[in-house]
């Protein structure tokens, strides 16, 4: 499955539950931020077309390794519900698997984030070839913290130190420009009890039902408002936040990501949707609250 501004909620759920998710998070955040300048000094630490070929035969090799989970993401709601009951196979493999994959990863810096590099007329469109190589710098370190797992330090090392050496920011912190009110709730979330967001989702799971029509209308909602791109950053910091709270690759699974997520989107579209939906959002947070 790629990665999109549009399912930005999708990508944060992956980066959840993987061990380095948030780093990842933060490469894109960066991403998100890069303008002509940044473009060109990334451009200048691409390692070559052969020595970037190389590592990536021996990402892939292990990208080979981790499950897409194409079967799961319709029964999530279902996985969790058995979990009560102790069937825990499918809540395991949603604990473990991704939704999408670093193919979709390399799709959505080059086609999403990067899209105001790409050259378009005549009904073709091809990118600026030094966006093209700065798009594999930024793609190689996110892949390097996405991929992450094991012993292989040498190979994603190799895989960020072209970023690294650009000196082009990434963003590890929970704040969220121009969304003042993210940024509170983030900083909230960071600082607080991870117990009292596991409650939380607990207690308001009956109406989990209701948590993805009304998300859907608030991605739709920034979509007509021009919001998506600074959506896809707050979820990304959201990332960062849930990772600083201490909430866990399980947690994500059970249902506090989609709980966070849900408050992330009510706070940049506040203005633009209905009440119910903003009650169906925020439930968890206002239940964490007391």
């Amino acid at each position: 499955m790629r990665y999109t501004l549009v399912g930005a909620v999708t990508l944060g759920f992956d980066l959840s539950r993987l061990p380095h998710g948030a780093a990842t998070a933060a490469v894109l955040r960066g991403a998100l931020a890069v303008g002509p300048r940044e473009v060109e000094r990334l451009a200048a630490e691409h390692p070559g077309a052969r020595a970037r070929r190389a590592l990536q035969v021996r990402g892939e090799a292990l990208a080979l390794q981790r499950e897409v989970l194409v079967d799961v993401l319709p029964v999530a709601g279902d996985a969790v519900r058995e979990a009560t009951w102790g069937e825990v196979h499918t809540l395991e493999r949603l604990e473990r698997g991704t939704l999408g994959s670093a193919d979709g990863l390399d799709h959505l810096v080059r086609h999403d984030l990067l899209e105001w590099t790409w050259l378009r007329g005549d009904g073709m469109a091809v990118q600026d070839p030094v966006a093209a190589d700065a798009a594999d710098v930024i793609v190689d370190a996110a892949a390097a913290h996405y991929l992450r797992e094991g012993d292989d330090e040498d190979l994603w090392a190799l895989m960020r130190a072209p970023l690294e050496q650009s000196q082009v920011c990434c963003d590890p912190t929970w704040e969220v420009a121009d969304a003042p009110a993210v940024t509170a709730f983030l900083e909230e979330l960071a600082r607080g009890s991870a117990d009292a967001w596991r409650a939380a989702v607990d207690d308001v799971g009956s109406r989990t039902a209701l948590w993805a029509p009304a998300m859907h209308r608030a991605t739709w909602a920034m979509s007509l408002t021009g919001r998506l791109r600074l959506a896809a950053d707050a979820q990304l910091a959201a990332v960062v936040a849930c990772a600083a709270a201490g909430l866990t690759r399980s947690d994500a699974a059970r249902g506090t990501w989609n709980a966070v997520a849900g408050v992330v989107a009510a706070r940049l579209a506040a203005d633009v949707l209905p009440d119910g939906d903003l009650e169906v959002l925020l439930a968890p947070w206002r239940r964490v609250q007391g």
